[in-house]
């Protein structure tokens, strides 16, 4: 097999041209698509540390309350268990 020699590609100024604004509208696509995706990322950066924080607040609130009244219902099963008795659940 023998290897072609670069053949030569000619493009009219009009195709160039043609060719330049698509490639630029893929480009201008692309770019937009991009900053779509950054302005979504920040806003799951932002909830992420929203539920975080809310998180902790929970955390510490229950510590809190068993500190203050150790008995005290702060899940759903330890209320099940002292409305059905010690270790019953209704489930």
């Amino acid at each position: 097999m023998k290897k072609e020699k670069n053949k030569k590609f000619e493009l009219s100024k009009e195709q160039m041209l043609s060719m330049l604004r698509i490639l630029q509208w893929h480009t201008d696509l692309v770019m937009d698509i991009q900053l779509q995706h950054f302005e979504a990322n920040k806003k799951t950066m932002r909830l992420e540390q929203t539920l975080h924080h809310e998180k902790w607040k929970v955390r510490f609130l229950l510590k809190r309350l068993k500190q203050i009244d150790p008995a005290e219902a702060v899940t759903e099963e330890e209320l099940e268990a002292q409305i059905y008795g010690k270790g019953e659940t209704k489930h």
